[in-house]
């Protein structure tokens, strides 16, 4: 989900306001934000009261409407439907593209490919999902390796009901197209005057369905429709845009719906927002279920990580101009906090699927104070993204070598030795990464 907002007619509606309305935008736009768990800082609190004061003009038409305290207006446009869903269609303004991030779909389409070897039928869910370009990438992919309607079906939900409308129709812009080849177009997808309609085999494995993922019974919902938990589950460039308790809420109800040994794929930025004692990546953007180790001494395995890293750190960090700084690996020291707007830049970019311009934002920040290690694993993930390993595992290396006790650059290190085959190095960070959960 992309999302983009303009500011500049939110402060021109703003400036037309009376005090009273402005007083009534402004409380309804902080309820309704509350109340689907948006953060304001990174939705944009111009955007806010952009979607708030369209909410009251229509609310203004209504034959019941009153003249009233603003307080009182409020409370009278989040009891009315028709007032929170046009905040919803205004504020949110789904865009995606179909097989967006190719690495990322190789990843997904191995991984349920696999899973069909040893079940007859997966489940799959994509949240949000826009006008259904993941799903139907998902469903398009498993046809052309090999798989029929009846392995594999996928529930796809958006809070928005005209993006639901739309992804029901099945019908894509070019511009939702851009990254699908001229072979996959001619086999998959029928011109027509508005514009590109996608098979009906594809669309007949997906069941679109409006629902707020954080509606109190929406677990319940989705299990009902899947017939029990999902295998794969897609929710990506959600969770940047959530209050934290928003996103506890959100993790927890996408844990519920999963399998136990089922995957969850999120944006190029949200690795970060995972908490890493629970989750462990299997993939680019990919994460499963953390499974936990007998934790072992403290100083067997702090020799263990240090022998890991001083192996590396003699090496140049890719993308940096400077190699790791020379400080004590094993104690705890202070980690330098990111900028607000750097992370909030970073996202941005990510979200609308320009990640080299992410990659870009990272390097310029990182050779201003190259110990940001949230960064650096921020940066590492979208060298993973990008399908540049190598350089991915270095940032690793470095974020470990100056915080010993990261737990997502230690997992995502352990999954890099797994991959090459090295169980012993695998091992090491996993029990590293073990330690450092029981001491965050």
């Amino acid at each position: 989900m992309t999302t983009s907002h303009n500011t500049s007619l939110a402060q021109d509606a703003s400036k037309k306001l009376s005090e009273n309305d402005s007083k009534t935008v402004s409380l309804f736009a902080k309820a309704m934000s509350d109340a689907i768990g948006l953060d304001l800082n990174r939705v944009g609190v111009d955007s806010a009261v952009r979607a708030a004061h369209q909410a009251l003009d229509s609310f203004k038409e209504l034959a019941f409407f009153k003249e009233g305290p603003s307080e009182a207006l409020k409370d009278q446009m989040m009891n009315n439907d028709k007032c929170r869903k046009l905040f919803i269609e205004s504020i949110v303004v789904s865009e995606s593209w179909l097989f967006r991030e190719p690495k990322v779909f190789q990843h997904i389409n191995s991984t349920i490919c696999h899973r069909l070897k040893k079940q007859s039928r997966v489940s799959i869910l994509s949240a949000p999902c826009a006008a259904g370009e993941e799903a139907c990438s998902i469903a398009l992919s498993l046809f052309e390796s090999g798989h029929s309607q009846t392995q594999f079906r996928i529930v796809a939900t958006d809070i928005s009901q005209l993006a639901i409308r739309q992804a029901r129709k099945g019908i894509f812009t070019e511009k939702a197209l851009r990254t699908v080849n001229e072979s996959r177009r001619q086999r998959w997808f029928a011109a027509t005057p508005q514009g590109w309609e996608v098979a009906a085999k594809a669309q007949n494995t997906i069941n679109f369905v409006d629902l707020n993922l954080l509606a109190t019974d929406s677990p319940q919902k989705l299990l009902r429709l899947a017939g029990g938990q999902f295998d794969l589950i897609c929710c990506r460039n959600l969770l940047i845009y959530l209050t934290k308790p928003a996103r506890k809420k959100l993790i927890l109800k996408l844990e519920s719906l999963l399998k136990p040994e089922g995957e969850l794929v999120v944006g190029a930025v949200e690795p970060a927002i995972l908490p890493a004692r629970d989750w462990e990546p299997t993939g680019p953007l990919t994460f499963c279920r953390h499974k936990r180790l007998d934790t072992p001494t403290e100083t067997s395995l702090l020799r263990d990580t240090k022998q890991s890293i001083l192996s590396h750190a003699q090496n140049k960090m890719c993308g940096l101009e400077d190699p790791a700084p020379k400080v004590a690996p094993l104690k705890d020291i202070a980690v330098p906090i990111v900028p607000r707007e750097i992370i909030q830049e970073v996202e941005a970019c990510a979200n609308a699927g320009d990640i080299e311009a992410a990659i870009q934002l990272c390097q310029r920040s990182l050779r201003n104070d190259g110990a940001q290690t949230d960064l650096l694993y921020t940066l590492a993930i979208l060298h993973q993204t990008m399908g540049d390993l190598m350089i991915s595992e270095k940032l690793l290396v470095k974020a470990v070598y100056l915080e010993p006790r990261h737990q997502g650059a230690l997992l995502c290190l352990a999954l890099i030795a797994k991959q090459r085959g090295d169980t012993a190095a695998e091992r090491r960070y996993r029990r590293s990464a073990s330690l450092a959960g029981t001491k965050s």
